[in-house]
């Protein structure tokens, strides 16, 4: 039996050396034509980003652009109305100029247009790209009620391990408790937050009247923190639109924990309604919501395995509209911009 040539670099070299004295052009013509056949292949895929897992840490691949919004407010704090987003085509174009019930139907055909739900299991991983937390250059993601700084990847175990919280209790979300494989409010992503162990602080105590630091009030009630009360009060009234089956509401009975409601549609409300819209006014939209609005609107997230997950499609308004919530929930419509 034939021994196979041994081919090594020597001998290719040899062969080239052979072809270009007996035809340079052709050979200088053929590497040209290789090169431009990479860089071609190269700028296609990485325009098409398709080498983005490749040449990103696929658990820190987000955008680091801040996005920029401007809330003018009066001196009762609330928010002057903006033509700006309302233009033919936009978003939010069929919301223009109306108020009440008319503002309400709008929102919710709007919100519900595109709407993709991920699930419970999936939110563990969007949470780690859309809650980065803007003051660390989005190296971190930021804990909710408390600032905590928190890993870009998930972790479910262990000293660093952290959760998802939802600001509207899963028990007062009408359903039953929610896993990985669900798909429904108990996952929209607009009410879920990364956090740490303040979320077993919270429990599904109501939000109630306090200052400074995310504290306990009484023996039911939960102050969130005064940098986060107004980010509660807009996800909260998020929830309220997106949902035919969730209340906010002022009755204090209906917050409390009740063993006899929990989970089901009899106690699916939330609150309280008036300190709500006292926090939406003293504690204005910031960048962190502006980005985490924006990502779970657009952003493509990263699995453990670097598997995609499609971004659920739909915004809360009450951030890139603050103004909107005077419109439904108070009488006294906001003022328009002069």
């Amino acid at each position: 039996m034939a021994r196979k040539k041994k081919i090594n670099s020597r001998n290719i070299q040899s062969q080239v050396k052979k072809a270009y004295k007996k035809n340079p052009k052709m050979v200088v013509t053929l590497f040209i034509l290789m090169i431009l056949l990479f860089v071609g292949s190269f700028i296609y895929l990485y325009s098409g980003g398709y080498l983005d897992r490749f040449l990103n840490n696929t658990t820190s691949q987000v955008t680091t652009t801040p996005v920029v919004g401007t809330f003018e407010q009066d001196e009762n704090g609330f928010y002057y109305y903006s033509s700006t987003g309302y233009e033919s085509g936009s978003y939010y174009y069929n919301a223009k100029n109306l108020s009440g019930e008319t503002l309400v139907e709008q929102l919710q055909m709007i919100i519900k247009d595109g709407f993709t739900p991920v699930s419970y299991g999936e939110a563990r991983y969007v949470l780690s790209f859309s809650d980065r937390d803007p003051e660390t250059n989005y190296e971190s993601v930021r804990g909710m009620y408390d600032n905590d700084v928190i890993a870009t990847e998930w972790i479910g175990t262990g000293e660093d391990a952290w959760q998802r919280e939802h600001v509207w209790p899963n028990s007062k979300l009408g359903i039953p408790r929610v896993n990985n494989s669900s798909k429904n409010q108990g996952s929209d992503l607009h009410n879920l937050r990364a956090i740490t162990i303040i979320n077993q602080t919270r429990s599904n105590q109501y939000f109630a009247e306090g200052s400074g630091i995310a504290t306990t009030i009484g023996s039911e009630g939960f102050y969130p923190g005064d940098e986060h009360k107004g980010d509660v009060a807009r996800i909260l009234f998020y929830m309220d639109i997106m949902y035919d089956e969730l209340n906010l509401t002022n009755d204090i009975t209906m917050l409390e924990n009740n063993p006899d409601t929990n989970y089901t549609l009899e106690g699916a409300y939330a609150g309280i309604l008036d300190l709500l819209l006292q926090w939406h006014k003293e504690d204005p939209v910031d960048e962190f919501e502006l980005h985490r609005n924006e990502f779970i609107y657009s952003g493509i997230a990263l699995d453990p395995d670097g598997k995609e997950i499609n971004p659920q499609g739909n915004r809360n308004p009450f951030i890139d509209h603050p103004e909107l919530v005077d419109m439904i929930w108070v009488e006294e419509s906001s003022l328009p911009i002069s």
